[in-house]
């Protein structure tokens, strides 16, 4: 059966390829905290199972966009600046420092809830911890996306237009 599916367009190199990763690395990082602020809403709501695991199902994979797109970053980034001015190289390199942290602790969190299944109150005490540190490391993220947004504010215009 043939795929309606259009051909995959071919990545022409960047010019700017720092500027480009970070704006990238934005916008997953964006969206990450949007699916994370509709999944709070959605179990605040109490909707069925089906629903809350879609969401969340959204959810994480937004979070594994965002961590692909912090090593993509990483990559990128590690030829050096570019033609990127200090400002916008030390903008971009805070942003992906939050993601990267984010990141971490969101994976930690993941394991200690796997580990922690079945737990006694001293282990629900450990995964408050990792819960309050993955929160901790949210609210730097979005503050890190504030100040990236600053900077290039049509970056986040667009993504304002996109949303519609």
């Amino acid at each position: 059966m043939p795929s309606n599916k259009a051909p995959a367009r071919t990545s022409q190199p960047s010019s700017r390829p720092v500027r480009d990763a970070a704006d990238a690395l934005y916008r997953a990082a964006k969206e990450s905290c949007h699916q994370h602020q509709r999944l709070a809403f959605v179990l605040g709501l109490g909707v069925d199972d089906m629903e809350l695991e879609g969401v969340a199902e959204v959810a994480a994979h937004c979070d594994r966009i965002l961590e692909a797109q912090t090593a993509r970053y990483e990559t990128v980034a590690a030829v050096g600046r570019g033609k990127e001015t200090e400002e916008l190289w030390r903008a971009a390199n805070n942003l992906w420092m939050a993601c990267r942290e984010y990141c971490r602790r969101h994976a930690q969190g993941d394991v200690a809830a796997t580990r922690l299944k079945r737990h006694s109150a001293a282990q629900f005490g450990e995964l408050t911890v990792e819960y309050e540190l993955e929160m901790s490391a949210r609210l730097a993220l979005k503050q890190t996306l504030a100040a990236y947004a600053e900077l290039r504010p049509d970056v986040a215009e667009r993504r304002a237009v996109a949303r519609g």
